[in-house]
């Protein structure tokens, strides 16, 4: 028997393969194209990169990249762990950003393209409350523990010679490099600025003075070799010292504005970025003083620490 073909269908039939494929593509469900699409505008997007603004939130455990007008990017870091805390943050001279993650006490190293984590340091020794960490000139990472400074590698290997590690003040939270190889350090418990050389000696000391201060919560080296610190207590304090935190030679101080401070960093044009940990936002004001704005309204969720990717 002799079937008949519709007219339509003779035509499909002696169609060119490729409009077939075409045609047959084209029923696919749309889901499985956008969702490619999606992927592919994902896999194409940097973690971070210059400019961008990088903070630790503690209470949602999760390190947050914004841009530089303090807007939400993406989220570079998640520990999906209750018992975890992200706090300290810096970025190596290999471009990772590393994370100081409390509770499991351990050093996170996230690298800049896809937001990849791995594992930069752990140590059975780490069992107190981490904190502050930084890269110093030589390539070595110090980590702020409770009372001490630990020291690692450049391949993340905890150092236990040379006086490693250093009982420099009481509960440590802040730490920067400086400019001549060494750092700056500053301590919650009795509100003095200190700086270090490379081997952990210290050099000079300064105590806030400022009435009702009792924590320095972030300490920075600026690029202009100054030493920024962010005191808190009823008088919250963002003061800029000379190198050898002899002089004074600018100050901030507004609650309305900065009522919890927090970590501190620096833009490429000098000014400073402070987190507020109970406004949950970030004050900028010049590296003199002045106020400049408010940024990462709506964003932040008790923000920690901060650093902006040059």
């Amino acid at each position: 028997m002799k079937v008949k073909l519709s007219t339509g269908f003779r035509k499909i039939l002696s169609a060119p393969l490729v409009l077939i494929f075409s045609l047959l593509l084209s029923c696919a469900p749309a889901s499985n194209e956008k969702d490619s699409e999606e992927a592919s505008q994902v896999a194409s997007v940097p973690c971070f990169g210059s400019g961008d603004i990088i903070v630790s939130n503690s209470a949602s455990d999760v390190v947050l990249v914004l841009n530089s007008e303090g807007s939400y990017k993406n989220i570079a870091f998640n520990v999906f762990n209750n018992s975890e805390t992200v706090i300290g943050i810096t970025l190596s001279a290999a471009g990772e950003l590393l994370v100081a993650v409390d509770g499991a006490d351990r050093i996170v190293a996230i690298e800049p393209t896809a937001c990849g984590a791995r594992t930069f340091a752990a140590d059975a020794n780490l069992t107190g409350t981490l904190r502050g960490i930084a890269q110093v000139s030589n390539g070595d990472v110090l980590v702020v523990e409770t009372n001490n400074v630990e020291r690692f590698n450049s391949a993340g290997l905890r150092l236990t010679t040379g006086g490693w590690p250093r009982a420099l003040q009481t509960a440590g939270t802040g730490i920067a490099p400086t400019s001549t190889g060494g750092f700056v350090h500053c301590s919650t418990g009795t509100d003095a600025v200190r700086t270090y050389d490379n081997g952990g000696n210290q050099i000079h000391t300064a105590m806030s003075g400022i009435a009702g201060t009792t924590d320095v919560m972030d300490c920075l080296a600026l690029s202009n070799g100054h030493i920024a610190a962010v005191f808190s207590g009823t008088t919250d304090t963002v003061r800029i010292y000379s190198s050898d935190l002899g002089s004074i030679l600018g100050s901030y101080s507004d609650i309305n504005f900065l009522s919890s401070p927090g970590g501190m960093a620096q833009r490429a044009n000098g000014n400073l970025l402070i987190v507020d940990r109970l406004l949950h936002y970030i004050v900028e004001v010049t590296n003199t003083g002045t106020f400049v704005n408010m940024i990462g309204d709506g964003v932040l969720n008790t923000p920690e620490h901060i650093l902006v990717v040059p």
